[in-house]
């Protein structure tokens, strides 16, 4: 709950901003936090039709979706920002955490309030009233590399707001964003060069975070509609980048058992397109986790005490119990990192968004005998850490009392609904 308490702090003053960092590092630090990864690799898949991809996933077609649903933490039924249903907005929302317009009826919500979704005018930044901070910030002013790998234009609103004469100042730089590239092939392989870079850099490079956007099936959505084989087939090409991410993060030393892999969409789609927010295929989005320290199954099954799975409808920000949106997964790259959270962000500011059940030492989804004996083997371990369910650095009976407070918790629930 620390985390949550500093979100609120003010952004205007560089002090507190930089005092923050520091204090939430080390309230990590007193309460244990391990670090389940060092390095995550954020996707956004722009224009991704949820069903539309799972009847590609359901045929046999999309192999590296489905290792998503396979192996990782996810859900079909997650949402997109409550009145933007587009691209530049809803991507403002996963790097800051914040929705695109204050809620109604909650006067003191931050927000990031960019609409646009065009070329930005030269010189714009999101910072339009006072310093927006992002994930870049977190992860480059605690030490971390960072990159974004983007396949439209507009992007160039977040290099210019995190560059290094409009970044926030930190003893490691204004210049949030360690690489920076933006390239489009057209059609029909939108984003096959902008992978191969990426792949090649982050072999060289291992970028602690790095954000990376493909804009496949949303570009062949508006040319060729959504639904249309042209459209499906964009789906299969992001699947073969998705193989080829896959290999890096298995194959190559520095990255394999510490890596994980968030994937996202900004928005749906359906003919004739995806702005107007009213409709189902355009607020509902998937979001996968996939590596280490993942366990596999339901997102809303393992977070049944934060989260409500919302069926098909449009819940707004007031709701007690939100749907996972796509704005959680900033702050969730962050908690995978070990780091707190987006300074003043509003989403998923908690952390409190959990890819695990606790006790669910062989991340199989299910919290049984077989956690137990793997805590049993590991007692006293200090290097052997699977078992470590209270994150103390050491596995010991407070890690079985973890295991037995949790006996018979499932994240196996069936995602039907997710996809009516």
């Amino acid at each position: 709950m620390h985390r949550q308490i500093f979100s609120a702090w003010p952004d205007e003053s560089k002090f507190w901003v930089i005092l923050q960092s520091l204090l939430l590092a080390a309230l990590s630090a007193m309460d244990g936090t391990a670090l389940a990864a060092e390095y995550v690799i954020h996707i956004s898949v722009d224009g991704l039709n949820d069903s539309m991809m799972q009847q590609l996933v359901d045929s046999g077609q999309a192999p590296n979706f489905k290792r998503f649903e396979d192996e990782g933490a996810w859900t079909l039924n997650a949402r997109s920002d409550y009145t933007q249903t587009v691209t530049l907005p809803n991507h403002t929302c996963m790097i800051t955490g914040r929705p695109t317009l204050q809620p109604e009826g909650m006067p003191n919500a931050p927000s990031h309030n960019w609409l646009e979704n065009i070329n930005p005018q030269k010189g714009a930044t999101l910072h339009q009233k006072a310093y927006i901070p992002s994930v870049f910030d977190v992860a480059h002013d605690a030490g971390r590399s960072t990159a974004l790998y983007a396949s439209k234009d507009k992007f160039v609103i977040f290099r210019e707001s995190y560059n290094a004469t409009n970044g926030g100042d930190n003893p490691h730089g204004r210049n949030k964003i360690d690489s920076y590239l933006n390239v489009s092939d057209g059609p029909p392989r939108y984003c096959q060069t902008l992978n191969e870079r990426f792949l090649q850099d982050m072999a060289a490079r291992h970028y602690n975070y790095a954000f990376i956007h493909f804009r496949d099936p949303d570009s062949v959505g508006h040319a060729l509609q959504w639904g249309s084989s042209s459209y499906r087939q964009a789906i299969l090409g992001v699947d073969g980048y998705l193989h080829q991410i896959f290999q890096l993060a298995e194959t190559d030393p520095q990255l394999k058992g510490k890596t994980v892999i968030i994937l996202t969409a900004d928005h749906g789609g359906r003919p004739p397109g995806h702005d107007n927010p009213v409709y189902r295929e355009n607020y509902t989005i998937p979001v996968f986790v996939w590596g280490a320290g993942v366990s596999h199954g339901d997102l809303y099954a393992m977070n049944e005490t934060s989260r409500a799975d919302p069926g098909e409808a449009r819940v707004d920000y007031t709701a007690a119990k939100q749907p996972i949106r796509n704005g959680d997964t900033g702050n969730l790259a962050l908690s995978l990192l070990g780091l707190g959270p987006i300074p003043t962000s509003m989403i998923n500011a908690a952390q409190d968004l959990h890819v695990t059940i606790p006790g669910d030492y062989n991340l199989d989804g299910t919290v049984d005998a077989a956690d137990q004996v793997i805590c049993k083997n590991a007692q006293g371990s200090t290097t052997d850490l699977r078992a470590d369910g209270n994150h103390d650095g050491r596995v010991d009976q407070a890690d079985q009392d973890v295991w037995r407070a949790n006996f018979g918790k499932s994240a196996k629930a069936s995602q039907a609904a997710a996809n009516p």
